[in-house]
């Protein structure tokens, strides 16, 4: 089986974690907990004790809870790029291409046995609920010089570009999918959450229905 590896800024952790097994064993057990317990209850002792370790052997890899927040997020997005690719190259069309990268925006992720010790599917809910924390900060403009948004920024780009393939004319390629991808996130949250701020009624599929409707209406419609 091959390995897959994803690249993440190295501004994103103090000693690279996917190159030991306890760095490793710290993304797997981050995005259980976090995922179990929320970003707010999240404490490296608690990753410290459930690793059977202690609380430094985290901060050998990341400086805080936040920093690790960003490279999971990195990652994940990271890895959707590849996703992506991998499947752009099975479709012809600007427009399937965007249909698909929304689908793959909100449908659950299957496991990736490429990399054994990710959950993408837990990683995907994690971004779901945590994503604007990493940026809604004071410090954001210091982190956007360090890299912290570089995977998300790449993604945007990627379906810029194939939006101006449908129509070269458009003026708001990153407005658009910047939006779209907040709202990918946001509209899975409040169907669980807060189901009055959704039309959501059949789920995902809903969702996904009116992302791909709003994406090609704006596009096509300038």
């Amino acid at each position: 089986m091959n390995v897959l590896n994803i690249t993440v800024s190295n501004k994103l952790y103090n000693k690279n974690p996917e190159e030991t097994d306890l760095g490793k064993r710290i993304l797997s057990k981050s995005i259980s907990l976090m995922a179990e317990m929320g970003y707010e209850h999240l404490t490296f002792k608690k990753i410290g004790i459930a690793l059977e370790s202690t609380e430094a052997s985290v901060y050998r890899y990341f400086q805080n809870k936040h920093q690790l927040l960003a490279y999971l997020i990195n990652w994940y997005w990271g890895w959707l790029e590849v996703k992506m690719a991998q499947e752009f190259m099975m479709l012809n069309s600007p427009e399937e291409k965007l249909r698909r990268a929304i689908q793959l925006l909100v449908f659950p992720m299957d496991k990736d046995e490429r990399i054994p010790h990710i959950n993408e599917g837990t990683l995907q809910r994690l971004v779901v609920a945590e994503y604007p924390k990493i940026y809604l900060t004071k410090e954001v403009d210091a982190e956007n010089e360090e890299g912290y948004f570089l995977g998300y920024k790449r993604i945007c780009d990627t379906l810029g570009k194939l939006a101006l393939q449908i129509n070269p004319k458009y003026k708001y390629p990153h407005s658009l999918f910047s939006t779209v991808i907040s709202a990918a996130q946001s509209q899975q949250f409040f169907t669980e959450h807060l189901p009055r701020l959704s039309d959501a009624t059949s789920g995902k599929e809903d969702i996904v229905d009116f992302l791909t409707e709003m994406t090609l209406n704006s596009i096509q419609n300038k």
